[in-house]
């Protein structure tokens, strides 16, 4: 595998796992715990350079990720209506899963550029 491609597909992989995360954020955002229980933990991906080149993308839990609402419908809900709810913001959700959508893209489009290139370059070889 040449530089170029491991370089892509490490930015295909932090784009998988960051769209990963804002859906599995999005699917549990209206789920509920009583109070002091544990629920569900929104997490986000953090991603940093490798010094050889490429990214190296991790998911972690946000802390604080929980907040106390009040919904006396909810199972969890305790005899004064309250329950706790993950904290995610649903618009900043759907533009993380824009954002990965096009890194993910763009990644395809360097790992298709050098698979070209490198079919040139043995082309030009025989």
């Amino acid at each position: 595998m040449t530089p170029v491609a491991a370089i892509a597909q490490s930015g295909i992989a932090a784009a998988t796992l960051k769209l990963n995360a804002s859906a599995s954020n999005l699917v549990n955002a209206n789920d509920t715990s009583a109070l002091g229980a544990k629920g569900y933990q929104p997490i986000q991906v953090d991603n940093s350079a490798v010094p050889t080149g490429g990214v190296l993308a991790q998911a972690v839990t946000l802390k604080p990720g929980t907040m106390v609402i009040y919904d006396p419908t909810a199972s969890a809900a305790n005899a004064l209506g309250f329950a706790q709810a993950p904290e995610i913001d649903p618009i900043a959700e759907i533009s993380n899963s824009l954002a990965a959508g096009r890194a993910f893209a763009f990644s395809v489009k360097v790992l298709k550029t050098a698979d070209d290139e490198e079919k040139t370059l043995l082309d030009l070889k025989t």
